[in-house]
Order: structure tokens, then C-alpha cells, then sequence
């Protein structure tokens, strides 16, 4: 790869910015933080666009949730609200549709405890999403789908935007892409849609000026307009009228992948994503997909954190991704990266990014990872948007918790300083420090993947740690199937020290 010395020394300079901008915040005193709404709202990395657990600061919280299917006899899913603390949470889910109007139902979560809710609220409509109003800022909520190509994770939004994105769409061997728009206002949301493919970037003129109406869900199967058969195809959805919710239904029928993946789009760009989850050994193909929705060329740089000190600073991968394009990236084809676990991180270096500091109106790059595990002749894939700028955080909730059939959580320190982490259950007891994971020390850029006991199975998870990391979940696929289902944790927005102490 050709090496550019401007782009390479920016390189560096975001990376170091990254890892040593902890060691300044880390020792403010308690009179330096400012306790405004909005500045709790962040912590050193910045303002997030990822879901996120409000916490006490916030009396209530909403979450819209990316959809489900409604009419497959074979498909079930769910909702589940987690929660932590040690009063009742009560609230409403609503359910809107793509062919009936929304219904409401009340809803109660006891202390210390999680509900699951059918995600469809028992109806019959080809698409349903819902709506979920709680009166506490403490809540987190998933939505799940049990499918027999394999279960899949979602989060869910805690607003809706004016924009979406997709960087992996994927219709090889006539796999399915369906995108779920939905509108949960009084009134009609209009978008435009546009997809790239390797051939460039696609403006049909039936996909200008869609109306969402209100209160229900709008699918597009991509396949049918125009993009079948596509191994690169990245969406933009954007609003001209109102705002709106996008997730994505994937089902891999063959090129290499094969399974069932689902996700919450990404509602911003980001100058920054961070994955846990990176691994290379000779049964897995990993790739980044890297998707530029704007109207000029990006540059970004994409360095390996292994928790060797040597590797933080090492010369990073730099590419240029045009305007309006997509690049796919082979990590577990790169002869520098040894087999193991590793983190990622993405980083826009376009023009002056390392010395911003503030949100800007310009727009930048989407990733997502895609990951396929073989066994025999077996495939197993995954796709997973890494988590953005801003999202890093020292508290973090996984909602479902690992299901029964076993999983993982991959933890990314996302410092220049040793972390000390500890991973609780809540159950009736509260949080309870889970044996032998009281204390765990994880190095500066390092990542290690922590197995959940059996004994833990189904009950919401919390980790806390003493200094910023990224929390992704890995857990088995369900029905006999080779591979994992991707999803990211739930991050505390919060700038506070977290005391991590074994219980």
C-alpha cells in the first residue's frame, strides 16, 4: 500500500489522541465535571449517536426498535426490558405495522428483574415494530428474533433520526435484504433512498419521495429494486419530511455466507468505530466494510489493538474511500495480523479531524464487520456496526443477558491504561459480582473474551470497569448451528469514576 506521510502522521495522531486523552480526564476532581444534563450525557470520547442507558439522571426513557417479522410461522421474537434498579419500572409498548393501525399495551418490569414481551404484540402483519415508553432512565431494552437460520440480536433506538445508513447489504445467491423503515409520528414521514453496488451509486427514480405513513412500518426487499445478486451494496435513507427508525432483516443463502443477522442502522455517520470482536484463525473470514455516503473522498485509518504497547503505535492501514462508494477491507487476510483476538479501531483522518474536538455538521464514514465461522462444511455469519465516536463508556448493560445456549462477552480496552473490569448479574439479589470475574485486569488496547457460566444464563449482565471499554456479546446461533450472533452491549452515558470492587 502506498504510504502518504500527511495521512500517516495524522494517523498517528488520532490514535494517540484516543489512548492518552484518559489520562488528562481521568484526573479531574469531582469539581471540575460539570453535572448539566447534556454533559453527563458524554464522557472523554464525546456525544455518542448509539443507543445508550440514560441512567438516574433521566426520569424516563424511550426506545424504538427496529422490527420484526410478523407473518412466518416458523419466526418468533421478542422484546426485553431489563431492570436494574430496586422499583418497578412501568410503561407502554406500542406496535406499529406495515398493514394495521398501532396498538398499545401497558406494561410493569419489577426490581431487579427482566420481562420478555412478544415483539409483535400478537398480531399477524408482514413487519412490526415497536415502541417502548418507560418511566425510568435506567432501563435497556433488545429486541430478538428466534429464526431457524439463527437468533438474532437487535438494539433498539432511543430516538429516531432524519438519516439512515447501511454499509453491508449483501444479495449473493439471491440472499435476502430487507430494509424496515419505521414512522412512529402522527404524521407522514417522506424519504429518499439511493444504494451503491460495486458499479457506483444508484438514485432510481421510484425510490425518491417515499412516503412512510404514519404510524407504520414502510419494508424494501432491495433485491426487487434493482440490486440483486449484489456482494457490495450500502444504503442511505434520508428524510425530506420527518423523522423515522431503520433496521435491517439479513438472510445469507450462499457466496460464502450463509445464516440469519439482523441490526439497528446506523443513525449517523462517525469519524470514529471501534469493534471488540476481531478475530483471525483459519475457520473464520472476517471483513470491514467501509461505506462513504458523501460527496467527497474520505481517508481513514484502521490500526489492530492487541495490548502490545509496541502495536498501539504502530504504522495503522491507511485507505481512501471515494464519494459515494464502498471498500471492503480482508482483515483475516493480512499477513501482519497473527491469529488471535484482536480489537479494531476505524478513524477518519480526512482534513483537520485530530484536532476537533466538537460535533460537526460534516459527515463521514459507516462501518460494519462481517464475520463468517466455518465447522466441516458448515457457515455461520454476522454483521455488527462497530461502535461509534463517543460510545466507548465505563459502564456498560447487556439486557438479555447469554441465553442458555451458551455465549460470550468481548471486551475492548479502549485506553492507554490498565483497566480493572468486574462483570455482575442482577438477579433478586441486585448486581452480583459473578465468581471469579470480580476483578479482572485487561492491559491498555487490549481485548480479552470472558465466557458467560451457564449458571448466568438469561439474566441481565453488567460490567464496569475503571477506564473507557467497548462491550460486545457473541452468543450461539440457537438450533444446532455453526457460529455466533453479534450485537454490541448497552453503554452508560456517564462521566463519573466507576469503582470497580469484587462482591
Amino acid at each position: 500500500m502506498k504510504k502518504i506521510g500527511w495521512r500517516f502522521a495524522l494517523a498517528i495522531g488520532l490514535i494517540l489522541a484516543s489512548f492518552i486523552a484518559v489520562i488528562f480526564v481521568n484526573q479531574l476532581g469531582d469539581g471540575d465535571r460539570t453535572t448539566s444534563l447534556e454533559q453527563r450525557s458524554e464522557n472523554i470520547f464525546g456525544i455518542s449517536s448509539m443507543p445508550s442507558v440514560a441512567g438516574s439522571s433521566q426520569l424516563s426513557s424511550s426506545w424504538f426498535c427496529p422490527g420484526v417479522p410478523g407473518a412466518e410461522k416458523s419466526v418468533t421474537s421478542e422484546i426485553i426490558v431489563a431492570n436494574s434498579t430496586d422499583i418497578p419500572i412501568t410503561g407502554k409498548v406500542t406496535f406499529i405495522s406495515s398493514d394495521k393501525p398501532a396498538a398499545a399495551a401497558l406494561l410493569v418490569v419489577q426490581p431487579f428483574t427482566r420481562s420478555v414481551f412478544d415483539a409483535t404484540g400478537g398480531r399477524k402483519s408482514k413487519y412490526i415494530s415497536a415502541i417502548v415508553e418507560l418511566d425510568s432512565g435506567s432501563a435497556a431494552v433488545e429486541q430478538r428474533i428466534i429464526h431457524p437460520a439463527g437468533d438474532s440480536v437487535s438494539l433498539c433506538a432511543n430516538k429516531p433520526s432524519d438519516r439512515w445508513f447501511f454499509a453491508d447489504g449483501f444479495t449473493g445467491s439471491d440472499s435476502m435484504f430487507n430494509i424496515l423503515l419505521s414512522n412512529p409520528f402522527p404524521d407522514a414521514t417522506v424519504v429518499d433512498i439511493s444504494f451503491v453496488t460495486a458499479e457506483g451509486k444508484r438514485e432510481p427514480a421510484s425510490l425518491k419521495g417515499v412516503i412512510i405513513e404514519p404510524e407504520s412500518v414502510f419494508s424494501l426487499a432491495m433485491g426487487e429494486q434493482g440490486a440483486r445478486n449484489e456482494i457490495v451494496l450500502a444504503v442511505s435513507v434520508r428524510a425530506t419530511a420527518g423523522r423515522f427508525v431503520a433496521g435491517k432483516l439479513q438472510h445469507f443463502l450462499g457466496r460464502g455466507r450463509l445464516g440469519y443477522s439482523t441490526s439497528l442502522g446506523a443513525s449517523s455517520t462517525s469519524r470514529q468505530w471501534w469493534f471488540a470482536g476481531g478475530q483471525k484463525n483459519l475457520d473464520t473470514d472476517e471483513q470491514l466494510v467501509v461505506f462513504n455516503p458523501t460527496s467527497r473522498d474520505q481517508s481513514v485509518s484502521v490500526a489492530f489493538l492487541t495490548g502490545t504497547t509496541d502495536e498501539i503505535f504502530r504504522e495503522p492501514l491507511v485507505l481512501t474511500i471515494p464519494a459515494g462508494r464502498v471498500t471492503t477491507l480482508a482483515t483475516s487476510k493480512l499477513p501482519a495480523i497473527t491469529d488471535g483476538r484482536y480489537g479494531i479501531v476505524v478513524s477518519s483522518i480526512t482534513d483537520d479531524f485530530v484536532a476537533s474536538d466538537k460535533d460537526s455538521a460534516d459527515e463521514f464514514v459507516v462501518v460494519e464487520q462481517v464475520t463468517s465461522r466455518k465447522f466441516e462444511n458448515k457457515t455461520g455469519t454476522t454483521t455488527i456496526f462497530g461502535a461509534p465516536f463517543g460510545a466507548p463508556s465505563r459502564v456498560w448493560t447487556v439486557a438479555s443477558g447469554s441465553p442458555a445456549s451458551g455465549g460470550s462477552l468481548v471486551i475492548l480496552n479502549a485506553t492507554s491504561l490498565v483497566a480493572t473490569i468486574k462483570i455482575s448479574t442482577v438477579g433478586p439479589a441486585g448486581s452480583v459480582a459473578i465468581e471469579g470475574f470480580e476483578q479482572i485486569k485487561l492491559d491498555a488496547a487490549a481485548v480479552i473474551e470472558i465466557k458467560i457460566p451457564l449458571t448466568s444464563a438469561d439474566l441481565p449482565i453488567l460490567v464496569e470497569a475503571d477506564n473507557e471499554i467497548v462491550v460486545q456479546r457473541e452468543v450461539n446461533r440457537g438450533h444446532e448451528l455453526v457460529g455466533v450472533s453479534s450485537v454490541l452491549g448497552l453503554p452508560h452515558r456517564s462521566t463519573g469514576m466507576t469503582l470497580v470492587t469484587g462482591r
